[in-house]
């Protein structure tokens, strides 16, 4: 896997957090702001530089991507729906959020390793 599914994903998950904010313009209803942000910033702009990042070191394993891509996905699943339940009190958003945030944050810090160790002294990282 490339960075191009990064990319791709990211666009999709900037859409969809574009339309949010539209909606919330259209109808001056501003309570999923943090959606809006949180969709807008984890699922577009860290899900595009990763992508970026990937396409400019093609010798970070490829599982490893596969992995961290998996990880991320699966916690925006969870954590955008997760925030929209705690902006709305719905009685299911703490373990939905709670799952996203730990997700994510596995995502995160599996991407802060892998780039230290892409932008090493020993560039590279294993297979």
């Amino acid at each position: 896997m490339n960075g191009n599914l990064f990319l791709r994903t990211s666009a999709v998950f900037l859409c969809c957090g574009i339309g949010i904010g539209l909606y919330m313009g259209a109808t001056h209803d501003f309570v999923q702001a943090p959606t809006h942000a949180h969709m807008n910033l984890v699922g577009g702009v860290w899900m595009f530089l990763a992508g970026l990042f990937y396409n400019a070191h093609p010798q970070v394993s490829k599982r490893l991507t596969t992995i961290h891509y998996a990880l991320a996905v699966l916690g925006l699943i969870f954590f955008i729906p997760g925030i929209y339940g705690a902006q709305i009190q719905a009685p299911w958003f703490e373990p939905v959020v709670g799952i996203g945030s730990v997700l994510t944050a596995a995502q995160i810090l599996m991407f802060t390793v892998l780039i230290f160790l892409a932008t090493g002294k020993k560039t590279g990282v294993a297979e």
